[in-house]
């Protein structure tokens, strides 16, 4: 199976603000889930300072890794295959438009997303962790800050040292509230955000009392949501936070599966379900195996041609995936009108087994999906010999 694609966003910490502590350093480490990974450090944001390099080696050094960097005051003749064999790269702290305007030069930028798609471990600290979403911020004259594009690995923004720099998480709220920038994530020192794909599903700590938060515009306001935050220092050897880290393959098929939907690929889909495979909706009626689940999904994408899930949030534990977000679609008839359309909340639960789906569960409000079924629906239903009733929230 392909390597999951995994980021870690830290709001400030490891080796430069923590060097006692080590939790977040170590699980990044074991994160590549391999004896001795490769770690390579990139202080483009600081110019690459001497102070800062040697910081990165006196930590991992002692640990059980290949640490490196990359200089680019002094770069390897080829830098992409110089990036392309580590399991790890993490990205100090500093300042920002210096490392965009850097690995613009270098061809750096691409060279960062063909590492991620590859299944390369992108890691960063503040400056470093900016650099992976749509928007940062920058301050182009003193006591100016606005939007700076960025490398739109990860969707929407981020505010490193969200409870240390009053003027920073201001400014970046009033960016979001003007719409000069996109809704994203403020994140404490201490902590981080694990993202596998564009998932966040973790929030990690060094330190209890420190988290992330969801920052959205609502209603002309920002609301901040803050995320359940683990604290690593109740995981202090490498067993247990092998065990938090080693499931990203259980992630990765829940994801799968979900994108499938998305693609209205029944055979996709299919072909991610176990033998046995179950399915619960939202009435609690109950379908087994995968020939009935193929009449049915086939049945509900003629229905609803448009028909599509998007997930808010992710949660994972050991065999289990949670999304939660929406499910819209219009019911494909002669009058396609509004009143055939259906947005509503809702969430699905996968249990994976195996590297399949052995499980998937609808949870929604359905009300409106049933009417629409209700006047339009039946003799679609019957015509599809789908085997239970009440059809709704796939």
């Amino acid at each position: 199976m392909k390597k999951p694609r995994q980021i870690v966003a830290l709001g400030g910490g490891m080796f430069s603000m923590e060097a006692d502590n080590g939790l977040l350093d170590k699980y990044i480490l074991n994160l590549a889930l391999k004896e001795k990974p490769k770690i390579c450090f990139f202080g483009t944001a600081s110019n690459d300072g001497a102070e800062y390099r040697e910081m990165f080696y006196k930590f991992f050094n002692e640990q059980n890794c290949e640490p490196s960097h990359l200089s680019f005051l002094d770069p390897p003749d080829n830098i992409e295959e110089f990036i392309m064999e580590k399991d790890i790269i993490h990205v100090g702290g500093g300042n920002t438009t210096m490392i965009m305007e850097t690995w613009k030069k270098f061809g750096v930028d691409k060279m960062m997303k063909k590492a991620w798609e590859s299944g390369i471990i992108l890691t960063g600290m503040s400056a470093g962790a900016i650099c992976w979403f749509d928007d940062g911020i920058t301050n182009p004259s003193p006591g100016v800050l606005t939007r700076l594009p960025c490398l739109g690995i990860l969707k929407g923004s981020f505010c490193p040292h969200y409870d240390d720099r009053a003027e920073l998480k201001s400014a970046y709220e009033k960016l979001i509230l003007e719409g000069t920038i996109k809704e994203g994530f403020g994140v404490e020192d201490g902590a981080a955000v694990h993202f596998v794909g564009n998932d966040p599903v973790k929030v990690i700590a060094s330190r209890t009392g420190v988290t992330a938060y969801k920052v959205r515009k609502v209603r002309n306001k920002i609301t901040e949501t803050p995320m359940f935050a683990v604290y690593l220092g109740k995981e202090s050897d490498k067993t247990a936070i092998s065990k938090v880290s080693g499931n990203t393959d259980v992630l990765k098929t829940a994801i799968t599966f979900f994108e499938k939907i998305n693609e209205h690929d029944v055979e996709g889909l299919c072909e991610l379900m176990t033998e046995d495979h179950k399915f619960v909706d939202s009435m609690g009626t109950i379908v087994f195996g995968k020939d009935e689940m193929k009449k049915a999904w086939q049945g509900f994408f003629d229905w609803f041609p448009d028909y599509h899930v998007t997930s808010l949030n992710t949660l994972l534990t050991d065999d289990t995936v949670g999304f939660f977000g929406t499910a819209k679609g219009t019911f494909n008839s002669d009058d396609f009108t509004e009143e055939n359309k259906f947005e509503v909340p809702a969430s699905w639960r996968a249990k994976v087994k195996d590297n399949l789906i052995a499980e998937w569960q609808a949870i929604a409000d359905n009300e409106s999906v049933r009417k629409i079924l209700d006047e339009h629906g039946r003799k679609a239903m019957i015509k599809a010999n789908v085997h239970f009733e009440n059809n709704d929230g796939m």
